[in-house]
């Protein structure tokens, strides 16, 4: 669909997509930006250019390329455009790893919903987002958008996969607020409460918990982000084991108090069954806290390959048993709530970004 629409503000520019911006996009697609699309990851300037012309003949899409101080830096689009009911949809949405985390998703956000629902007057704007895209889930759920359910087998990935899709909305009555909530955010304003914000980490054993867990405190030593990391297992290793008694969670509100006395308002909490345990710790933690609770999965071999580094023999056999009955009662367990983050052929440091947008640090 051909449009005229520019929208600018807040420190970038969308105008609408041509073929002349391929070649800039091209320059930094790569897998992990493509994450989540339903095509394959294009591979050069031609398969960019097929990517725009079947974006520009698609009815009721505006597509945009997103420009920061000149510089094509991502593309975005209305999609899905019906306002003769009120409609639309924002997705098609990409952008280069070096603006990821800074001013740009936010600003387009405000951009777009702000034309919708105050030149449009649409009553509603959605997002859709595959369930494995754990970046687009917090970026989506940053915004203030409400999460409406899951539509099952909904896609087909570029792997072939039917995958789940994800449903969130803004409507015209709660626009005010995710205004205001972007507004500040922009203007560099915390807009946190003042409770702590919990990551629950869980998963079975060789999953990679706290190797994740560490990646993740040095992500945030590396931003100056203050947080504390608790790894849960080492609340409660005695014996006998106590945990009838509930000591890992006493003594987590022990921890967390002093914790809380010094300022610190984030923590890391690493166990197997962190997961299944939510109002539990929550409220061991004690400030009614916002928690995301994220369930790490691997494959039974990437489990087993792990687990040899630092088991053998008997011991070894012990925790490949435990930890296949640990993944199939955690994914039997953990509700839609607990969002799902596959570590297989991943870098700790890969899956910590994962999960820290997850939490919205």
């Amino acid at each position: 669909m051909q449009h005229d629409l520019t929208l600018e503000g807040h420190g970038v520019r969308l105008v609408p997509l041509t073929r002349e911006h391929a070649a800039a996009l091209a320059a930094f697609v790569d897998e992990r930006v493509w994450r989540g699309m339903t095509t394959p990851t294009p591979r050069g300037v031609d398969d960019l250019l097929g990517v725009v012309e079947t974006a520009l003949a698609t009815p009721a899409r505006y597509a945009f390329a997103v420009l920061v101080d000149g510089e094509v830096v991502g593309s975005t689009s209305f999609y899905d455009v019906d306002l003769r009911m009120g409609r639309l949809e924002v997705g098609h949405t990409f952008y280069d790893p070096r603006v990821w985390g800074t001013h740009v998703n936010p600003a387009c956000k405000l951009l777009l919903m702000t034309h919708a629902f105050e030149t449009w007057e649409v009553a509603r704007c959605a997002y859709r987002v595959e369930a494995r895209n754990a970046r687009s889930i917090a970026a989506v759920t940053k915004l203030g958008a409400r999460p409406e359910g899951r539509l099952r087998g909904h896609r087909v990935a570029a792997d072939g996969t039917r995958q789940d899709s994800l449903y969130f909305s803004v409507l015209a009555d709660e626009w005010p607020d995710v205004r205001a909530r972007l507004v500040d955010r922009l203007a560099g304003h915390d807009v946190a409460d003042g409770r702590t914000s919990v990551l629950l980490i869980g998963g079975r054993s060789g999953v990679g918990k706290s190797t994740a867990a560490a990646a993740v405190h040095d992500l945030l030593v590396a931003r100056d982000v203050p947080h504390a990391l608790v790894e849960g297992d080492a609340l409660d290793l005695a014996h006998p084991a106590p945990w009838e008694h509930g000591v890992a969670a006493a003594n987590l509100a022990d921890v967390w108090r002093r914790y809380r006395a010094l300022g610190h308002r984030r923590l890391v909490y690493t166990n197997t069954v962190s997961v299944l345990e939510t109002e539990t710790l929550a409220a061991a933690v004690g400030d009614r806290p916002h928690v995301t609770s994220v369930l790490l999965t691997s494959s039974d071999a990437t489990a087993r390959e792990r687990l040899a580094r630092r088991e053998q023999g008997a011991s070894y056999d012990a925790h490949v048993a435990r930890s296949d009955a640990a993944a199939a009662r955690l994914e039997q367990a953990a509700g839609p709530h607990v969002h799902r983050v596959p570590t297989d052929g991943r870098t700790p440091a890969e899956v910590a970004a994962d999960l820290v947008a997850l939490a919205g640090w």
